[in-house]
This record gives C-alpha cells, sequence and structure tokens, in this order.
C-alpha cells in the first residue's frame, strides 16, 4: 500500500471527501488566498499532509478533514480565538505589511470561518438565482471499461434529484450531449443556461470502487462542495444507486440548506438490464422510425432481463406512444400497447411519473378523456417536477385545448430542463404557432436548425409557418431539404397546392390535389389530412365526409383540430365545431369571434 492509499486512511473525514491537491486548490477550497491558508496551517493547525520527494514535498487535503477543522474553530468564542491567534503571531517586522494583513484578516474572520463558509454557499446559490439550475454533467470512467454503468450513474443521479424536486435539474438528454466535448464550464453553463454543476468521477482499484463528485458554481467556475465515496467493490447497479440517493440528497441540501424528506425506491437492477435501458433511451430521443422500433427492441431487452425493471416498462410505454401513424402497428394497437406497459409500470412503481406521463398521452390521444389525461399529466409533474418530457408533452396537450399561455408556459418549462433537445424546442415553436406569436416560433426553429439541421419535425414545423406567411420560396425550400433526406416530395406538393390556392388558380389547385391522391404515398393519406386537401380547395362537402371517417376511425389527429392550420378555412364553420364538440374538445359559445380576433 502506497503513502497516498494510507493517507485515506488517517481519518474517517478522508474517506468521504475530495482530495486537494496544492495551496492554489486548498485556498479556492476555503475562498481564501494561498498565503492566508500557509499560515492557518502554521498557527493554526490546519490539517495539510505532505509527500516528501527527491528535490522537494508536495502538499495535499482532503475537503472533509478541513469541514471538521472548520467546525472546530466555529466553536471557539470571538475572544478566544483572538487570543489564540495574537499569543502564535510573531509581530510585524518594519517594512513588511503582508503578513500582519493576513495576521489582521484571521483575527477578523476566525470567529465565524466555518458557519460563514456554509451560509455564503447558500447566499451565493441564492444570488444567482430564486430557482438555481443544476446540470449534472456527464462522469468521467477514469478506469472501468463499461461506460454505461458511469452513464448509468449519472443518469440514476438526475433522476433521484428529479424525484426530490428541490432543484431544476438540467435532463439528461442536455447534458449527455457534453460528453468528451473540450468545452470550458462557462461555455457548458451558456449551453445548458445552468447556474451550478455537478462533475464527478468513478474509478475501481483493486476491491473498491471510488465516485467523486464536486459541485460547482458553474458560470464562475469555483468550488462549492464536494465528496468522496468510496465502497467495497461488488454489484456495480446496486452501488451506483445507493451512491445516487446519497448525492442527490447532499447537494440538495446544500444548496437548499435544508434535508430533502426524499423516499426512493428500493432497486436491485440487473447491470445488463440497465445498460438495454440506456441504449433505449439513446435510440428514443433519435424521434423517428429507426430510432422509435430499437428502443422498444432495448426496452424490451431489458425487461427480459429483469422482468421488474420499471424504468424499462415506463421507456415502452412511451416509445409505443410514438408509434403512432407509423406504419407499422394501428393507432389502437400501439396505444393499448403503451397502456398496458405503463400499467404495468405503476403496478410495480405507484410513483413512476414516466408511467404517468404515458398513461397521460394514450388517454388523450386514444381516448379523448381530456379530464382524465390532465390528472395523469399533473400526476406525472408532482411525482417529478424535474421530468422535461412530462412537461413538453403537457404543454401540447393544452395548446391542442388552446389553453395557450399553459401550454407555452409548460414547453418553456420542458426547454429549460432540457434545452438542447431538438423535439422540445421544435414543440414550442409549434406552441407559439398556436398562439399566432409568429416570430417567436421562427426565433425558436431558427435555434434549433442551427443545431441539428437535419432535424426533420423543425423543417416541417417550419413550412407550417413559411406558407401561414405565405412566404412559398422559403417553404419549398424546407421541402427540398425533406426531399433530399427522406425522399418523400409529399411536402413539396403540398406547398405547391397551397401556392396555387393563394393564387386563386383553383383549378389547378384540384388537379395537383388528385394527382397527389392517386400516387402512392397519397393512397394511404389517413382521412383527416384527405379532409384538409378538400378544404383547401373549396370542397366542403368532400372535406366534412372526410372528417366524419376519421371521426369514425377514432384518429387520434381529431384533437388537434381545433388548433391545426389545415382547417383554417372551415375553422370557425357549425358543422366543424359540432364535430370538434363530439369529440369532446372545449368549444366556447364564443369560439368564433375569439378565432377571428386571432387570426
Amino acid at each position: 500500500m502506497g503513502p497516498e492509499s494510507k493517507a485515506r486512511l488517517i481519518t474517517p473525514e478522508a474517506s468521504a471527501s475530495v482530495r486537494l491537491n496544492s495551496w492554489k486548490e486548498i485556498a479556492n477550497y476555503l475562498d481564501r488566498d494561498p498565503r492566508t491558508v500557509q499560515l492557518w496551517e502554521k498557527s493554526e493547525g490546519l490539517p495539510v499532509h505532505r509527500l516528501n520527494h527527491q528535490t522537494r514535498a508536495s502538499v495535499y487535503a482532503y475537503s472533509g478533514e478541513i469541514d471538521a477543522w472548520l467546525r472546530g474553530r466555529s466553536n471557539l468564542a470571538g475572544g478566544e480565538a483572538a487570543e489564540k491567534l495574537e499569543s502564535e503571531s510573531a509581530p510585524e517586522p518594519k517594512g513588511q505589511r503582508s503578513t500582519g494583513m493576513y495576521i489582521l484578516t484571521v483575527l477578523a474572520l476566525a470567529a465565524t470561518l466555518a458557519a460563514s463558509f456554509w451560509i455564503g454557499l447558500r447566499q451565493k446559490a441564492a444570488a444567482r438565482s430564486s430557482a438555481p439550475v443544476l446540470a449534472v454533467l456527464p462522469f468521467q470512467n477514469q478506469t472501468s471499461t463499461d461506460d454505461f454503468l458511469v452513464d448509468g450513474l449519472t443518469d440514476e443521479l438526475i433522476a433521484d434529484l428529479g424525484r426530490i424536486g428541490k432543484i431544476q435539474v438540467i435532463a439528461h438528454h442536455s447534458s449527455m450531449q457534453f460528453k468528451g466535448r473540450q468545452l470550458t464550464l462557462p461555455q457548458v453553463a451558456a449551453e445548458l443556461h445552468a447556474t451550478l454543476a455537478l462533475e464527478g468521477t468513478v474509478a475501481q482499484a483493486g476491491n473498491q470502487t471510488q465516485v467523486t463528485v464536486e459541485l460547482l458554481d458553474a458560470v464562475n467556475n469555483t468550488h462549492l462542495w464536494g465528496a468522496t465515496y468510496t465502497r467495497q467493490a461488488g454489484d456495480m447497479v446496486a452501488l451506483q444507486d445507493e451512491i445516487a440517493s446519497r448525492i442527490a440528497i447532499e447537494v440538495t441540501q446544500k444548496v437548499t440548506g435544508s434535508v430533502p424528506q426524499a423516499v426512493f425506491p428500493a432497486r436491485a437492477v440487473d447491470p445488463n438490464a440497465r445498460k438495454a435501458y440506456l441504449e433505449g433511451r439513446f435510440y428514443w430521443n433519435q424521434r423517428d422510425l429507426p430510432g422509435m422500433q430499437k428502443a422498444i427492441s432495448s426496452f424490451g431487452h431489458a425487461i427480459s432481463i429483469d422482468p421488474k425493471y420499471v424504468p424499462a416498462y415506463s421507456g415502452l410505454a412511451e416509445s409505443y406512444d410514438l408509434m403512432t401513424d407509423r406504419g407499422i402497428l394501428s393507432d389502437a394497437e400501439a396505444f393499448q400497447r403503451a397502456k398496458t406497459a405503463a400499467q404495468t409500470a405503476l403496478s410495480l412503481d405507484p410513483d413512476s411519473a414516466e408511467a404517468y406521463n404515458a398513461l397521460a398521452f394514450a388517454t388523450y390521444r386514444q381516448d379523448w378523456d381530456f379530464a382524465r389525461a390532465e390528472q395523469y399529466f399533473q400526476k406525472a409533474i408532482e411525482l417529478n417536477p424535474n421530468y422535461a418530457v412530462a412537461h413538453q408533452w403537457y404543454g401540447e396537450f393544452l395548446g391542442d385545448l388552446r389553453r395557450n399561455d399553459e401550454s407555452i408556459a409548460e414547453l418553456r418549462k420542458a426547454k429549460d430542463l432540457d434545452p438542447l433537445s431538438p423535439m422540445v424546442g421544435s414543440d414550442l415553436a409549434d406552441g407559439y404557432l398556436h398562439a399566432g406569436r409568429v416570430v417567436e416560433a421562427g426565433d425558436e426553429l431558427k435555434r434549433v436548425l442551427d443545431l441539428y439541421p437535419d432535424f426533420l419535425y423543425a423543417h416541417l414545423y417550419r413550412i407550417s409557418l413559411d406558407t401561414g406567411q405565405s412566404d412559398f420560396a422559403a417553404a419549398e425550400a424546407e421541402a427540398q431539404v425533406i426531399l433530399k433526406r427522406t425522399g418523400d416530395a409529399t411536402p413539396l406538393q403540398m406547398v405547391e397546392i397551397r401556392r396555387l390556392v393563394s393564387q386563386g388558380n383553383m383549378d389547378q389547385a384540384r388537379s395537383e390535389v388528385r394527382r397527389l391522391l392517386s400516387s402512392r404515398q397519397g393512397a394511404t393519406f389517413p382521412a383527416y389530412n384527405v379532409a384538409q386537401l378538400d378544404f383547401a380547395i373549396g370542397q366542403d362537402d368532400a372535406g366534412y365526409a372526410a372528417l366524419e371517417k376519421a371521426y369514425r376511425d377514432h384518429s387520434w389527429w381529431l384533437v388537434t383540430m381545433l388548433v391545426d392550420p389545415g382547417f383554417s378555412p372551415v375553422r370557425n364553420q357549425p358543422r366543424f365545431l359540432d364535430l370538434a364538440r363530439r369529440v369532446g374538445l372545449p368549444v366556447a359559445s364564443n369560439s368564433v369571434n375569439r378565432d377571428q380576433a386571432e387570426r
């Protein structure tokens, strides 16, 4: 056992703390300059260790030992501390002020040093924001060969902080964008709009696993708190869960000043199940058909390994929610599978926010039970206020009900939690469009496309924005991107039809509609989309016949009919509003006047 290993065993505090490897690091930890810290080591017994080398010794200290020393200093009365320091300090030589000034500084602060350190931590956090935003950055893997286990610790820590709900925590998806990227902490903070950051490392040495964490002021890149957790190697996933829960509680306490009342579910997860789950979440975030299929496969694999692994059932439920209109499953089958998976998750863990979120989505889109769906969405957010997808889907739900201000508030919350999610940004832009706030919609779509130039949903929303503004050249350019990326010419044909209609060239527009519907792609159009085309070219009776078919088919798209720009020509007609009422959508008596004012 080498000198460094022996040093860890000096005190209990050293085994659960961060090692500080220079005078500068020790000084930064104490928020003082190095010469003051050196004086404290000589005159006050500040615990500093040395390693002797051939030329000179190097110094190091442990944050836990320093914290214990600070607590001891705080127990001295102000007068006792001053007398002690005065008796141990040498007179100030003539012409030299520096040592004397440092002693005066110590005399002034010694009695309250420990208390002011922790109070200062909370004051700094409060000064930055009334609601600090924490980014848990990807933990660094120092010795393990399996990154999924280290990523699992990051994921579980974010989940536990979310369950506590006292600090706003950036979502795993956005935090993981910085894995392997060489950026300064202030640069990361700027991209994530975070005020605090939690960094960590995982290392294995022999039969021990060591996790070291550090809480930082993300804007100024300064240390606030840290700890090291050393455990006997064994079930790595169980260790991760236990350590993640402890870190989440201690970080919350340091930031808020109070001990959270947190209860975490008992977990005993097979490492391979956790790995399959994390793979599933990675694919789920891609939001395209291949990604959804891989996500379902990965979540299913996790369940086959561990049939009681709740996150995998929730992930499966949310995946099936998004498999509608993909041409693989019928909407009814996809939603039923989502409900089954969500209900299984809730039978295993009644406090699964993700399961409630998935159940809310299916209840709203398939059952058209808007009151019960809202209860489920609100329950999901109550259980985990930091779950970005719950705020995102609840925002979409509110937007479809034309509760625009509430919708945008939820979608902005989702963006705050997951600022680098292209889907969240695109849905926020769509929410702005529903509210008639086209400038903000355009700005948000530009931000998303600057980050993700190939994200198709953002291009589709951009087409809707551009055609609504009669900027058909811009809409065509967006449609060309989709054609190049997917080979699908439908958006381009739709833009051309809208252009012809705006020019009053109805005969040619109708010819283009017939050509589109007779194509291979058009032949598979749902009745809901056929109705939009019919209304666009002025064939209202055909449009209403198609809408009635969509109603008989129980198309989930009907929940969007009050805000879908494809129905602008007929949105205030009695026949249209009557169908909306049958779907269960809220149609107030003054709907016509309000919609006319918005348009």
